[in-house]
């Protein structure tokens, strides 16, 4: 089967399973259990500012102060975005709550539908907490976290959001189907459109990581743009942080992206590494900055089969917009 047609069969799947199951931040109601809590932040005033100092807050810099950093919970005064305060216009290193339960709530909106969110407290690049992200179904897994980020304060060249990165098992991956780890969200929901690093069925029928796009919802409910594009092998090894991952989109445009003929294009870095050969392309739809931005990490799937089991990580998250 050519690219073109699997890429039209998975991003039909994608739809299928994201319609009427979709979220967002103005939904104010997880669409999958009832259990879980979603949260309404327009991205002004954390909702979770009591337990979160080291990066919960939407303004970056203003709320990694190092005289916060780790107060809640007796972690390390220095923490990883206390120390690289001002670097970024978003930091977030989960360090500063006692519970995950806290975390989620400070963020914009989260489901737990075909997973559950923790805290990995064992091992981690920036103690006390990583973010952990397991899945307990295989098939239209809607586990994620969206926070909004700080509003542009000019034309936008380039879109980076970088974490660290730990694979405790991502396997079964079947063909035509895809699982999303980490995402930047053009506006408040995935409908708008994501850029995203996940998990495919790659060359001979292996697990690989990929660089994806779903371009927006259709209003007249046709098949939104999609394609990806395989990392090289090996994936990440199981049960090991592997180093600083990153999901990045460029934009052309004589005004620093914001306009221009050329696509934008996105990549995936391990550390330095760009993992795609050439970039991939984006569609019209997604080709110029969009006016909200929000980033997404956990486990969003779909396709024609299942996604198998995915267990990940995250730490120490950053997002840029230049």
């Amino acid at each position: 089967m050519g690219l073109g047609s699997r890429s039209l069969l998975a991003s039909a799947a994608l739809t299928v399973a994201a319609c009427g199951n979709s979220f967002s931040s103005a939904d104010g109601a997880d669409a999958g259990s009832g259990a879980d809590v979603t949260t309404t932040d327009a991205g002004g005033t954390d909702a979770g500012s009591n337990d979160s100092s080291s990066g919960g807050g939407d303004t970056g810099p203003a709320d990694t102060g190092p005289a916060d950093a780790g107060k809640s919970d007796g972690g390390p005064v220095s923490s990883y975005c206390a120390t690289h305060l001002g670097t970024y216009d978003f930091c977030e290193d989960f360090d500063s709550f006692t519970s995950v339960t806290p975390f989620l709530s400070s963020w914009t909106t989260f489901s737990q539908t075909g997973g559950t969110f923790a805290f990995d407290t064992t091992n981690v690049p920036s103690p006390p907490n990583a973010l952990r992200a397991t899945t307990t179904s295989s098939s239209n897994v809607r586990l994620l976290v969206i926070k909004l980020m700080p509003p542009a304060t000019g034309p936008i060249a380039r879109q980076r959001l970088e974490f660290d990165f730990l694979v405790n098992g991502a396997t079964s991956t079947q063909f035509l189907s895809v699982a999303a780890v980490a995402a930047i969200v053009f506006g408040s929901d995935v409908s708008g459109g994501v850029v995203a690093l996940g998990f495919g069925n790659g060359t001979g029928m292996n697990d690989t990581l990929e660089g994806l796009f779903l371009g927006p919802t259709p209003t007249d409910g046709g098949v939104p743009a999609y394609n990806s594009s395989n990392a090289p092998p090996p994936v990440p090894s199981p049960g090991v942080w592997d180093g600083r991952f990153a999901v990045e989109i460029d934009y052309p445009g004589p005004d620093a992206g914001s306009t221009g003929g050329t696509p934008a294009c996105a990549q995936i870095y391990i550390g330095v590494t760009p993992q795609l050969t050439p970039c991939l392309a984006l569609p019209p739809s997604l080709s110029h900055p969009p006016s909200v931005t929000s980033i997404a990490l956990g486990v969003y799937s779909g396709g024609v089969e299942n996604t198998g089991s995915i267990d990940v990580g995250f730490d120490n998250v950053t997002f840029v917009g230049q």
